[in-house]
């Protein structure tokens, strides 16, 4: 008795989802074929089952629709935040701080002691996201603003 002949396909996806980060997706099947059924038709058949298969993953199952609307592809924005955001922001302040521009973040750091100063650069470093991280002494602290 010989063995069945097997067919099997692997597909994937990969999407950009900012700039260091990628989703990948990839299914497979295999399947043997019945003693009298075509390669190429069990082959096609695996493809077409594959291919809903990762339209579904990427788009989430199939809701009841209405005729005038269409399914939606959710997709990541880059971030937008940039060192010249960051600097934008911060712009009166600049001679008195410190931007570093990091793999995954921006840190500001004053250069000087600002007095009252300080109280309004804070306020713009929460609403760029930003965290104050404490350092080993008080001067060494810095404001962490992920990207």
């Amino acid at each position: 008795m010989s063995q069945p002949t097997r067919v099997g396909l692997t597909i994937g996806s990969t999407t950009r989802l900012n700039e260091f980060d990628f989703s990948k997706i990839s299914i497979s099947l295999e399947r043997d074929l019945a003693p009298a059924e075509n390669s190429l038709d069990g082959f096609q058949g695996i493809h077409a089952l594959l291919s809903k298969a990762l339209v579904e993953l990427q788009v989430g199952p199939k809701t009841q629709q209405t005729s005038n609307q269409t399914p939606r592809v959710e997709t990541s924005k880059p971030p937008t935040l940039t060192v010249e955001t960051v600097r934008e922001r911060l712009t009166k302040w600049l001679p008195d701080l410190e931007i570093l521009n990091g793999f995954d973040g921006f840190a500001v750091k004053p250069k000087r002691y600002l007095g009252d100063i300080w109280k309004d650069v804070n306020d713009v470093m929460r609403s760029l996201g930003g965290k104050w991280q404490k350092g080993l002494k008080p001067a060494d602290g810095s404001w962490r603003i992920p990207k």
